[in-house]
C-alpha cells in the first residue's frame, strides 16, 4: 500500500487524546471525516486508526481516534506523521492540484524564483511558500490573475511579472 502524508502530530491537547495536528494536505473535511481511516507513523510502523473527531482552531486541526480517548494513550505520538491510503483520493476538477503534487516544483516568471516548500490556506484563498537562494521565502497568491501556468509534468508553475510581488 502507498501512502500520502497528511501532516506531523504538533502536541496533544486536553485530557481525552485529542491531537493538534498541522496539515500539509488539502481537502481536510474529506480525508478527517469522522469514520475516516488514517495511518499514524510510530517508530517504523504504520498504526491504523479512526476519525472519532475533528475541528479546525488558529490554523491547527485538532483530531481524535476511536479507542484513544486519553492523553496517556497518544503523548507518545507528538512528532509522528499522519498518512492516508494514497488510493484513496478525491477527483479533481480541471485546474485543481494536490497539495504534494505542488511541492518541489519550479517556480519561473523569465528566471527561476525558487522552489514551492509549502502550500498555506488563508480565509483569501491558498499561498505558495516560494523559497528562494539567499533571499526571504516568497509568498505567492495560487490564483489565476497571479498563476499563469501550472506544468505538474515538468514540475514547473509560470507566474505573471507583477512589480512588487516578490
Amino acid at each position: 500500500m502507498e501512502f500520502t502524508q497528511l501532516g506531523v502530530i504538533a502536541n496533544t491537547h486536553g485530557l481525552k487524546g485529542m491531537l493538534k495536528v498541522k496539515s500539509e494536505t488539502d481537502f481536510k473535511d474529506i480525508r478527517y471525516k469522522v469514520g475516516s481511516e488514517l495511518y499514524i507513523k510510530f517508530r517504523d510502523e504504520m498504526i491504523k486508526v479512526t476519525v472519532k473527531s475533528f475541528a479546525i482552531q488558529k490554523g491547527l486541526d485538532y483530531l481524535t481516534f476511536e479507542g484513544l480517548e486519553d492523553i496517556n494513550l497518544v503523548e507518545k505520538y507528538k512528532g509522528s506523521f499522519i498518512f492516508c491510503d494514497a488510493s484513496v483520493q478525491p477527483i479533481l476538477d480541471k485546474e485543481e492540484y494536490y497539495y504534494n503534487d505542488l511541492l518541489g516544483v519550479e517556480v519561473h516568471n523569465n528566471e527561476l524564483i525558487g522552489l514551492v516548500k509549502e502550500v498555506r490556506e488563508y480565509p483569501q484563498g491558498e499561498m505558495l511558500v516560494v523559497s528562494r537562494e539567499n533571499l526571504k521565502d516568497a509568498l505567492i497568491p495560487f490564483r489565476k490573475e497571479f498563476v499563469k501556468e501550472v506544468d505538474l509534468k515538468n514540475k514547473r508553475i509560470i507566474i505573471y511579472e507583477i512589480e512588487g510581488l516578490l
